[in-house]
């Protein structure tokens, strides 16, 4: 991001427990787990039962954000969860609710760059998880093939890519799409690809456009109804930036031309 830019990311983990975003999100959601992307509730549940989450399984969530839904997944079916994420005030966040939550003993987070190598052992872990992020992430088949590493015979990976090209889009609809930094856009085909590189079994691809349609159409909705408290926090230009981002990002997934899908991979037991 250039140097004068918003600071989207400090910004938003700085008020992120404010009373105003948690009635957004819960107003968004349907409940509050700290989520702020396309995930909904319902591929919350669904994530825990895809990867076969239970008491003693090893979960990194890799670009957890705030590590709300993380710690969900902790608490809900008694994982342990080590969230990774590059954003320091994102990863305090999701320490000290940890710790409010007396999760501490089977919730860490680390603030890194996930972008490269990582640092653990082959096999570290029964499951792999990263939700929205894979695009933010230079190097495709490199970043499978780390995660494929991580996972012990027989562990699971499920990530989602909200940028896959699958239609005509102009320049301006891309500069819109990816204005908070690094996005890496592909065309259908190439998730696949790096999966099966990294020496992945794909076990399912479901398009999850949808969702994105209808979560980021509620975001613009519910923060016009807020216009007036988010313009005195962000600013006039950039709540018009945001407001504008989420537009274009609801259309483009409403029309399949710029499409989410959800990937299920196994690791060959040895």
């Amino acid at each position: 991001m250039p140097a004068d830019a918003f600071d989207f990311y400090g910004s938003h983990y700085r008020r992120f427990g404010t009373p105003l975003a948690a009635a957004m999100r819960r107003e968004i959601y349907g409940e509050d787990l700290g989520q702020t992307g396309w995930r909904s509730a319902a591929e919350q549940v669904e994530i825990a039962e895809l990867l076969g989450l239970g008491p003693g399984k090893r979960v990194l969530d890799i670009c957890c954000g705030s590590g709300g839904p993380s710690l969900a997944l902790a608490e809900r079916t008694g994982c342990s969860v080590c969230g990774l994420d590059i954003e320091a005030a994102g990863i305090a966040h999701a320490q000290s609710v940890a710790s409010a939550l007396g999760l501490a003993d089977r919730a860490t987070f680390l603030a890194l760059d996930c972008g490269g190598g990582l640092p653990f052992p082959d096999g570290a872990f029964d499951a792999v998880l990263s939700v929205d992020a894979i695009n933010h992430l230079p190097d495709r088949h490199g970043t499978l093939t780390e995660w494929a590493r991580l996972l012990r015979p027989g562990g699971r990976l499920l990530f989602t890519d909200a940028l896959v090209v699958t239609g005509p889009v102009s320049k301006p609809e891309i500069d819109i799409r990816a204005s908070l930094g690094f996005y890496l856009f592909v065309p259908p085909g190439v998730n696949e690809a790096a999966v099966a590189a990294a020496g992945l079994i794909l076990r399912k691809v479901e398009d999850r456009s949808a969702a994105t349609a209808e979560i980021a159409a509620r975001w613009h909705d519910v923060r016009a109804r807020h216009a007036a408290e988010l313009t005195l926090e962000e600013g006039a230009a950039w709540f018009a930036q945001r407001q504008l981002f989420l537009a274009t990002t609801a259309e483009l997934a409403a029309s399949r031309r710029m499409s989410r899908f959800l990937y299920l991979a196994e690791r060959p037991a040895a």
